[in-house]
């Protein structure tokens, strides 16, 4: 027969583990709370059902576009451009995760006897029931998570810089583009009429040969002319239109928009003085190389951390139990790695040849930029002098060719001479424009080496300030 201390006894035994599964819940229901309260919220982003270009150029009336405003403008409305800026994102979340402290690891279990025979007869079946839970911690995770948050805010870094250099070869490009499409008229302005006289022209002896008033080889020298110069005029044509519909896409407008373009001058030469200046302040002004810098800080992070794993990975915690004797027992658990075979040696070591890589790439760039500086220079020195040299000779050779014309007409000039003479004047006027189209090109790539804008100058004015 119990005594009444034997039932209070055994009633506070029965309470007990009820006592420890209620704080058990409570403390379950407050960590769901709060790993809940700061739970993200699926919301769809549906893709565009078309295309979103624009369909006109920015501001109240269209009016012609220098190369700043075009370069701008693809800066500002570049697909790609724009595609590689939601990119950014990527980095910009993962430099978040990184900077968010390891989650402790919690384990609880629970042990039930399934012989329940004496179940009705024995008071004290519910102490037959064990349970634990522990709580630990990896020291490693917590080790290494400043150099995991530093590598990634480097990358971050980096990416935000190779954005940048995206964004300065837009500029180049667009630019380039800019040039192709306004040599392309000029090259249209001298071809298009001169195909159109020469057709007149060929027309001309064609009815005069009929009539028998001129030799057949001046009217075969008509046609080949006529032949030759529609031919780059076709060419000319294809040209500026593939510039035209590259320059609409690289700006983000609708095809049937049109981009008009302010004249196009010569360009400048930098100075001697200039180009040393730039060449100095490369690793600070050029982006890629600041990106290529910021990807060298990221990697030395990576082989701290592999230097800091090589050591034995340390993990603690505490541990709550009770077993089937009512026997309750709180303890410390510690586990770590043996470093008997692996000891990171292994992944330091590739740390240590990419971080080797990274710095040789670095100088390799930054060498080459310096080159490509004086190198465009002496090409745009020599593409000017060449410049000169054309506008001293095509007024000369095209008062020749006019002169030659007017005898050719009369029947006093041979007419293999004055083809030769119209040829040598269109390939003279277009190799100009070619020369204006490479002097362009080079200074566009110096710039954009430099980072600085382009102001065109006269040509008479430009070199007088060069050194």
């Amino acid at each position: 027969m119990l005594h009444t201390t034997d039932l209070r006894a055994l009633s506070r035994r029965r309470c007990a583990p009820r006592a420890a599964w209620g704080a058990l819940l409570r403390g379950s229901a407050l960590a769901a709370t709060l790993a809940a309260a700061g739970c993200a919220v699926y919301h769809p982003l549906p893709l565009p059902r078309g295309p979103e270009l624009a369909a006109r150029l920015p501001g109240a009336t269209p009016r012609p576009l220098d190369m700043n405003e075009v370069a701008t403008l693809a800066v500002l409305n570049n697909p790609d451009l724009n595609a590689a800026r939601a990119q950014l994102g990527v980095a910009a979340a993962q430099a978040f995760a990184a900077g968010i402290l390891p989650n402790p690891h919690f384990n609880f279990s629970s042990d039930r006897p399934i012989d329940r025979v004496n179940a009705p007869a024995d008071p004290r079946y519910p102490e037959y029931h064990a349970y634990g839970f522990g709580l630990a911690i990896d020291l490693r995770a917590l080790l290494t998570q400043h150099s995991r948050h530093a590598a990634a805010r480097a990358a971050l870094r980096q990416a935000h810089e190779e954005l940048l250099w995206r964004e300065w070869q837009t500029v180049a490009e667009a630019r380039l583009l800019y040039v192709a499409q306004a040599l392309g008229a000029q090259r249209r302005a001298l071809l298009d009429p001169a195909a159109a006289t020469f057709a007149r022209a060929a027309a001309r002896s064609r009815r005069a040969l009929i009539q028998g008033n001129v030799a057949r080889d001046q009217a075969d020298a008509d046609q080949a002319i006529l032949v030759s110069v529609r031919t780059q005029a076709l060419a000319a044509r294809r040209a500026a239109s593939d510039a035209r519909r590259a320059l609409r896409a690289l700006l983000g407008l609708a095809p049937q928009v049109a981009v008009p373009l302010a004249p196009l001058p010569a360009p400048p030469i930098p100075s001697r003085a200039v180009v040393a200046a730039a060449a100095h302040a490369l690793p600070e002004r050029r982006p890629d190389l600041r990106a290529l810098r910021a990807g060298y800080q990221s990697q030395e992070e990576q082989v701290r951390i592999a230097v800091l794993s090589q050591f034995p990975n340390v993990v603690i915690g505490v541990n709550r139990a009770r077993d089937f004797s009512d026997v309750h027992s709180l303890g410390d658990a510690v586990s770590f790695d043996l470093p008997l075979f692996d000891r990171g040696q292994g992944e330091i070591a590739i740390q240590r040849a990419t971080r080797a890589q990274l710095r040789a790439e670095y100088l390799a760039r930054l060498d080459q930029a310096s080159a490509d500086l004086w190198r465009l220079r002496a090409d745009m020195r020599a593409l000017h002098a060449e410049l000169r040299d054309l506008d001293r000779r095509l007024p000369r050779l095209e008062r020749t060719v006019a002169t030659a014309r007017r005898a050719y007409r009369v029947g006093d000039y041979p007419a293999a001479s004055y083809l030769g003479l119209v040829d040598a004047y269109l390939g003279a006027a277009a190799g100009r424009i070619d020369v204006l189209q490479s002097l362009w090109s080079d200074s566009i790539a110096l710039a954009t080496l430099t980072g600085t804008q382009i102001e065109p100058a006269p040509v008479a004015g430009s070199e007088a300030n060069a050194s």
